[in-house]
């Protein structure tokens, strides 16, 4: 038995696949950056082999700077 291949969001230049099909996709370029990375989220898989940490493809959108 085939499985279905889950649907794919791109976003700033990254490619992330939807969790559930049922989940209607926004307009992300409409959203505010927060907005959208925050719905990425809770709604795609986490990016790389690490699945278990929900916060694994934000790595490189969040950054601390120090004044």
């Amino acid at each position: 038995m085939a499985t279905k291949r889950k649907r794919m969001v791109e976003f700033d230049g990254c490619v992330y696949s939807v969790r559930s099909d049922k989940i209607e996709i926004p307009n992300l370029a409409a959203m505010d950056r927060i907005s959208a990375l925050l719905w990425l989220c809770k709604h795609t898989y986490a990016r790389g082999y690490s699945r278990g940490n929900p916060l694994a493809g934000l790595g490189g959108a969040i950054a601390v700077r120090a004044a």
